[in-house]
């Protein structure tokens, strides 16, 4: 994966860790070649053999010097580079991963959401990242290099000293990688209390929950349970040093001191020279060093290879689901529907739910005509939309569009022919024109069509009254960006799906899009929004009867079934469940108006 991310900066940073790893035994090298000639120096001056080999090593250990600053900070901001790349990488594959399936089904698993979360998450630190690993192993690299190469050294005096401080350095090491690989494991192994954190962080520090948070005086609350979810996660790794680290650190320690006291006893006896001597005590430094290094990068390492790894069962996971859900659809949408869409018997459930949101459901959607869908809180009529507009595949059941089964159509193609508007529709923190235009995106450049649409949805003049017209960012959190009130939000989203029908967009879907309006307006804008999409098939869904008594056809659903279904007039002359409705809803407006306004509307 670093290769594909960047071959050329792969090659600097493996030579920056050779340069890193080899210039301090460069440097100790060159230490004890001054050492060892400062004797005749000393005798004979600067302009003498001994002199002359002495300034020589003295350059040498200079030259050595700026190459290991160099060369560590070349590995440093190579790796770094590299890193970045590596991340950039994983973070496409990751969003082609998780952006693939037609579906949505697999963002509600739980198991794939946790996997999702740690990939996704571990990009918002440093310290986690699978990019760290360039840096890291990097470092660890030269540490070990560098540590041989002192073991090297250090043997030349003695073999076994050079084999101990080679013994002594492993061990710790090994140590340090099992006290890493402990913590490591331990916080990729609750990813669902690590969400419950940040999740906790964010209803603190974010927008989004700020008016309830003040207003409940939830503050103190959200630190307190921040603080006692993080002790919990961390309680695991918050323990006393253990043993084995300990006794390999001593081990080690004990192997460098009594090095250095055996080159001091053989130098004072003559038994070594000064300048090997020198060179010994340099190298066992260096060595330990090294070690100290590459163990230093341990628990990096090891955090960013259980990302890496994460990522990969995330990126696995996701495209198990889509295999899993993938149909073999392949016909062209377009053009339809002509005759109408049918719910034949269909049912379904979410993920990780035991109650149906639809069962049996047999429904009619004339091509060409409107259909408002009413019902209680939970009788299935935002499920409705979502199997229609392919986000689920029915449990039981099928869903067909001139006879054709719904699943036997090309994804992407009846996505072309499909407008939407959901009562949570998304508010993108980006330019209003790219608000409108996502329309329909293969069109995005047409700005006149996008003014169109915000005209006919009556919100052009509040874009381009903002700060920078249809180029200002809709997120007051970006320098000169603005934001709008609900009402405009949904003004927006409806000129969005304007947008795509005049780009050849065929079924509209309207679920609660004007809940943020008032009676009166809402009235006023599905009014003029079924003349503007005369001759669509159109999916309103709406709590307001004043709307709903506008559609070509009413559907009445309860309990995830379809109890009424017929016009206005046909199903108040039933005086079944949508009269009874109707009748509540317009008593409350009534007492609530005391006016001959919507009351008089709604009889």
């Amino acid at each position: 994966m670093a290769w594909r991310a960047g071959p050329g900066l792969c090659l600097l940073t493996g030579l920056a860790v050779a340069v890193a790893a080899l210039a301090p035994l460069g440097v100790a090298a060159a230490v004890g070649g001054v050492v060892g000639n400062v004797p005749g120096l000393a005798a004979h001056g600067l302009d003498s053999p001994p002199g002359r080999a002495a300034l020589a090593w003295t350059l040498a250990g200079g030259g050595f010097m700026v190459l290991q600053w160099s060369g560590g900070s070349l590995r440093t901001a190579a790796g770094t580079a590299l890193g970045d790349r590596i991340d950039a990488l994983l973070q496409r594959e990751l969003m082609d991963s998780v952006l693939a399936p037609e579906g949505i089904a697999h963002l509600e698993d739980p198991k794939i959401a946790d996997l999702v979360s740690v990939g996704r998450d571990t990009f918002r630190g440093s310290w986690g990242r699978p990019g760290m690993l360039a840096s890291t192993i990097s470092g660890l690299l030269a540490g070990q290099v560098t540590l041989l190469g002192s073991c090297v050294l250090v043997a030349a005096f003695d073999p076994l000293l050079g084999l101990a401080l080679l013994a002594g350095c492993l061990w710790a090491a090994h140590e340090d990688k099992a006290a890493s690989r402990s913590e490591a494991a331990h916080h990729y192994g609750s990813t669902e209390t690590a969400r419950r954190l940040e999740y906790y962080y964010e209803l603190g520090t974010t927008p989004a929950a700020a008016k309830e948070v003040r207003v409940f005086g939830l503050s103190d609350f959200l630190v307190e349970r921040f603080s006692s979810t993080w002790r919990r996660t961390m309680g695991a790794v918050l323990t006393p040093m253990p043993v084995r680290p300990t006794v390999a650190t001593a081990v080690l320690a004990a192997v460098v001191l009594g090095g250095l006291v055996w080159v001091a006893v053989e130098a004072a006896e003559g038994g070594v020279g000064a300048g090997a001597a020198a060179v010994c005590v340099q190298a066992l430094g260096v060595g330990v060093a090294g070690s100290r290094q590459a163990s230093w990068t341990g628990l990096q390492t090891e955090l960013a290879m259980a990302s890496l790894r994460r990522f990969d069962e995330a990126a696995g996971a996701v495209r198990a689901a889509a295999d899993k859900g993938a149909t073999p659809g392949g016909r062209s949408a377009e053009s339809l529907p002509r005759d109408g869409i049918r719910f034949e018997d269909v049912t379904f459930a979410y993920p990780g739910t035991a109650t149906d949101a639809l069962r049996g459901l047999d429904l009619v959607i004339p091509a060409g005509r409107s259909l408002a869908v009413v019902g209680a809180n939970g009788a299935g009529k935002t499920t409705l939309v979502k199997l229609l507009a392919g986000l689920y595949q029915p449990q039981a059941g099928r869903i067909t569009v001139d006879g054709v089964d719904l699943a036997d159509l090309d994804a992407s193609s009846w996505r072309d022919r499909l407008a939407a508007v959901f009562q949570d529709s998304a508010r993108f923190a980006l330019p209003a024109w790219e608000n409108v235009g996502f329309g329909h995106v293969a069109a995005l450049g047409d700005r006149a069509a996008v003014r169109a649409a915000a005209r006919d949805a009556d919100i052009a003049d509040a874009v381009e009254a903002l700060p920078s017209s249809w180029d200002t960012v809709l997120s007051p959190e970006f320098a000169d960006g603005a934001d709008l009130s609900g009402g405009q939000w949904q003004r927006l989203a409806l000129a969005r799906a304007l947008f795509a029908v005049r780009h050849g967009a065929g079924v509209l879907i309207l679920d609660e899009p004007a809940a943020q309006l008032d009676v009166r307006a809402e009235a006023r804008l599905h009014e003029r929004f079924l003349e503007l999409t005369a001759g669509l098939t159109t999916v309103v869904i709406s709590h307001r009867f004043s709307t709903v008594r506008r559609a070509s056809a009413i559907a009445v659903l309860d309990d995830g079934r379809l109890i009424e279904q017929g016009t206005h007039d046909e199903l108040m002359a039933q005086h079944g469940v949508y009269a009874e409705m109707f009748r509540i809803q317009a008593a409350r407006f009534a007492e609530s108006d005391g006016s001959d306004g919507v009351e008089g509307d709604e009889r």
